[in-house]
């Protein structure tokens, strides 16, 4: 199966390597070379909540080219790709991803490469292993989704395309189940490939206190840590129907006082901390509030922690481009009032 994907996506590939240039001699850069290519990530966008459906659509997005060139345009450095890979394998081994989702991915993967803008791969809402991390009926599929796609991306760019090797270990895969599957998730793609740069989230949803129990092997210097931001909870997720009780939220504001500041600081400063003492680089692979907000205090929060982010030195990425969490209104194909000069202004 990995030599037919290979195949399949050769052409296209190449084509990709050309458009983007050759790979920079990054073997040179050493131990910094996860901090150079963070730095790469930047300001970016997610593409939430349509490659990460059972079927794209289903969630409300439906990825368009102008989408793409509408977060070029804006400024913006990069795109995450949230996206549900197990409901495009096969059930049994060797879990072969389906051809006509990949060739998906692959268009919308050019789309965003051809821009120059960076591209982000996830592994979403892998519900089975987050309930039962220690089966091997569990594991292997994850195990095979990256052998295939290590080998099928081989070609691109390793300057402008990363993998972020499984979003929000959540549920079971608790901090020690997650150290020790890691290893493991890392030799499979090292085997296939050495240089490409791999994403870690934290435990815990990727929250951001559970960064301390994270424990990459120290041998692995090729990656960037991902923690998520979505604080205060009860403003950024109110009337959330996923979220218990956060109907009680609605009305929540966010002005940007000293006090409310403060507490962002508090929690940044946590993860700058960690981030100097490992000497690891860190994204915030998604931060936003819920459509439900209201817009000024949609703003004012967006900017205020995005400020900060870059601050301390993190890169990042918005989520989510047009529906839970939008920036972007896809029926005026227009940002909404305030969010582009909050997330890519002064």
């Amino acid at each position: 199966m990995k030599k037919k994907l290979f195949h399949s996506g050769l052409l296209m590939f190449l084509l990709l390597f050309q458009a983007t240039g050759a790979d920079s001699s990054s073997d040179n850069i050493g131990g910094s070379k996860a901090f150079v290519r963070n730095r790469s990530i930047g300001r970016g966008m997610n593409f939430g909540n349509a490659l990460e459906a059972p079927k794209e659509g289903e969630w409300g997005l439906t990825i368009q080219e102008s989408y793409v060139q509408a977060v070029a345009d804006a400024g913006f450095d990069s795109v995450r790709l949230p996206i549900c890979w197990p409901a495009h394998v096969g059930k049994t081994p060797p879990y072969a991803i389906d051809k006509t989702f990949l060739r998906r991915v692959d268009k919308i993967v050019g789309w965003c490469l051809k821009r120059k803008l960076t591209v982000i791969i996830t592994i979403h809402h892998f519900n089975e292993l987050y309930e039962k991390p220690d089966d091997e009926v569990c594991r292997n599929p994850l195990f095979s989704i990256w052998r295939q796609l290590t080998a099928h991306y081989q070609t691109c760019s390793h300057e402008k395309l990363f993998f972020e090797v499984l979003n929000e270990p959540h549920n079971n895969l608790v901090s020690d189940k997650w150290n020790a599957l890691l290893p493991q998730i890392l030799a499979v793609i090292r085997a296939g490939d050495k240089d490409r740069t791999l994403i870690i989230d934290a435990a815990d949803y990727a929250y951001h206190g559970a960064i301390e129990k994270l424990v990459i092997p120290a041998d692995e210097k090729n990656v960037i840590v991902s923690v998520r931001y979505y604080l205060p909870y009860e403003f950024t997720h109110q009337g959330a129907h996923w979220a218990e009780g956060s109907d009680k939220w609605l009305g929540k504001t966010w002005s940007g006082n000293s006090n409310e500041l403060a507490v962002v600081d508090a929690d940044l400063k946590l993860v700058k901390d960690w981030s100097e003492k490992n000497q690891r680089p860190v994204t915030i692979g998604e931060f936003g509030p819920i459509a439900f907000a209201d817009n000024q205090s949609r703003v004012t929060w967006t900017k205020s922690v995005r400020k900060k982010f870059e601050a301390n030195g993190f890169s990042w990425c918005y989520f989510d481009f047009g529906v839970a969490f939008k920036a972007y209104d896809v029926e005026k194909h227009d940002w909404l009032p305030g969010f582009k000069e909050a997330l890519v202004g002064d």
